[in-house]
Parts: structure tokens; C-alpha cells; sequence
């Protein structure tokens, strides 16, 4: 049986990344953040943190960790329940999502709970096929993603596909494509792009039978700060649809063709019942049915 004060300090130096801060935030001291790891370990048989900087979990410690945030989510529950303690602080619920789903309509999710006193957020951003990788890992509780596999003790609904489309700005549209454009020209004009493992220009440009052969490539690992890059006409790229509406209304950026790309997404989370996981299940489905494609 694991001990409840043990598992909280394995999440503890986790996500604060230090013994030091694990130790401020429980309010104990350092050595005792020593003693209740150790006596983990006895207890598991096995180590569970690689003692590096910042502190990194063993595969067993992994483990450990996925079973632990389970845990302590449901005993912050059952605590609530049997003693209605209403002064106490908000437990972090950690999610996983990637940048763009963040950007365009994860925050609606975060508004409509800002009510909920013993809810906080500890949102992890990473791109969208390694989030789930942080769900398998134990580092957050729930992901959206855009695989639909199934992992061993989660669940997997789908919510919706985010639109993105081919834009650029008049400047950019001047300068390398012009008035004898093509969507061959596409495969060679310059283009920015979120990070290498984005693939969204392949995926358009297939659509055409055509491969990419850019003269040059940015990449700009915010979303926020590529539709800027794109407005000032450094390439052209896809960007998020509900992201730029009001660019495309103000011709601050124009569309390059009617062809679009789907990306599918997912809500990943445990299986088991949770109050607080299935209210923000619920939130996160009602605004994705709103703002997502669900044809």
C-alpha cells in the first residue's frame, strides 16, 4: 500500500523540479523530502527518481507517478466530500494540448471553470501527437491529441477537427506569387512553420499531387507569433481557421485556396470515475462541439 504523504512528494519535486521547491510547497523541510522518497523506494523495491537537474522519474517511477495524481485526485475529492472544506487551496488538474488548441478555444474551457474554487490548471503545452506521450508517462491526467489509439486504463473521445488553411499576406502574395499564380507555386515559395515536426503544408500540398521544395523555411514555435510572422508577409503557412477570422475579414491576410486540412482531436483521460475529471470533460466537450469541426 502506498503511503499518501510518500506519492505526494514524488509529484511535488516532479512538478516543481526541485527537492527545494517540493519541500516550500508541502512546508517541510529538504531532509524530509529525502526520508518520505527513500522510504518510497524501500517500500517499491526500486528507485524512483534519477537524483539529475531537475529530478527525473525511472520507469518505475513513472509508474508510480501515473498511479499517484490518480490518487490524489480522488482523495482531494473524498476529501471535499466528507468535510466540506471550502477554505482549502485548489488542487492542479494537469492537462496536456497542443499550442493551437490552446490559442483558439482551450481558454473557453479554463473561463467557464474559473468558477470552481478547488479547480486549478497546470496546463502542459506540447505538440499535438506528444501530448498523449505525457499521459502515458503520468505527467498530466488528461490530454487532447490528435491520435485516436487507445492507451491501456484511459479513455478516448473524440471532440471535433480544427480547420487549417493555406494564407499569406498581400505583401508576401505580390512579392512570390502574383497575378499568374498557381498552386504549383506553392511547392517552392518561402514558408514558416510552427516546428519540424509540423506537417501541415506537406499534407496540403499532397492534395494537389505536389511535393514541397521551398526556397526557405522559418519556423516559429508560437502560434500567436506565426500568424504575426505570415502578416508581415516573411511566408506563407496554415494557420489555424477560427484563429485568423478577423485577419481574413480585414484582408490582412488572404486565402490561398478553398482545400483546407482536418486535424482530428481527441480527449484522452483515465477511466476511472472522477467528479472533477468528468465536469471538465463535460466543459471541454460542449465548447470543442462549438468552436471544432463536427461534421
Amino acid at each position: 500500500m502506498l503511503d499518501h504523504k510518500e506519492i505526494e512528494t514524488l509529484v511535488a519535486i516532479v512538478d516543481g523540479q526541485s527537492f527545494d521547491n517540493a519541500a516550500q510547497q508541502l512546508n517541510v523541510s529538504p531532509g524530509a523530502i529525502s526520508q518520505r522518497i527513500k522510504s518510497l523506494e524501500n517500500r517499491i523495491g526500486s528507485s524512483v527518481l534519477i537524483r539529475s537537474t531537475p529530478p527525473k522519474p525511472t520507469d518505475v517511477g513513472e509508474q508510480v507517478l501515473t498511479f499517484a495524481r490518480r490518487m490524489l485526485l480522488l482523495q482531494n475529492e473524498m476529501d471535499l466530500v466528507l468535510s466540506n472544506k471550502s477554505n482549502d487551496s485548489a488542487r492542479a488538474l494537469t492537462i496536456a494540448v497542443n499550442h493551437d488548441t490552446l490559442t483558439c478555444w482551450f481558454m473557453d474551457v479554463i473561463q467557464q471553470l474559473d468558477d470552481q474554487p478547488h479547480l486549478a490548471f497546470d496546463i502542459r503545452v506540447s505538440d499535438t501527437l506528444n501530448t498523449q506521450e505525457l499521459l502515458i508517462k503520468g505527467d498530466v491526467i488528461a490530454a487532447i491529441t490528435s491520435k485516436n489509439n487507445q492507451i491501456g486504463g484511459c479513455k478516448t473521445r473524440f471532440l471535433g477537427q480544427l480547420e487549417y488553411i493555406p494564407v499569406c499576406s498581400k505583401a508576401f502574395f505580390t512579392a512570390h506569387l502574383g497575378d499568374n499564380f498557381t498552386s504549383q507555386m506553392l511547392a517552392s515559395a518561402p514558408i514558416a512553420l510552427f516546428d519540424r515536426n509540423d506537417d501541415l503544408i506537406e499534407q496540403f500540398l499532397s492534395q494537389y499531387n505536389l511535393h514541397s521544395n521551398h526556397s526557405k523555411t522559418h519556423y516559429i514555435p508560437s502560434s500567436s507569433a506565426l500568424v504575426e510572422v505570415v502578416k508581415q508577409g516573411i511566408g506563407w503557412t496554415m494557420l489555424p481557421k477560427i484563429l485568423i477570422e478577423n485577419e481574413l475579414d480585414d484582408n490582412e491576410l488572404l486565402l490561398l485556396s478553398e482545400k483546407s486540412v482536418l486535424v482530428d482531436l481527441y480527449w484522452n483521460t483515465w477511466e476511472q470515475v472522477s467528479e472533477i475529471i468528468h465536469k471538465v470533460e463535460s466543459v471541454v466537450t460542449s465548447v470543442a462541439m462549438k468552436k471544432l469541426v463536427n461534421d
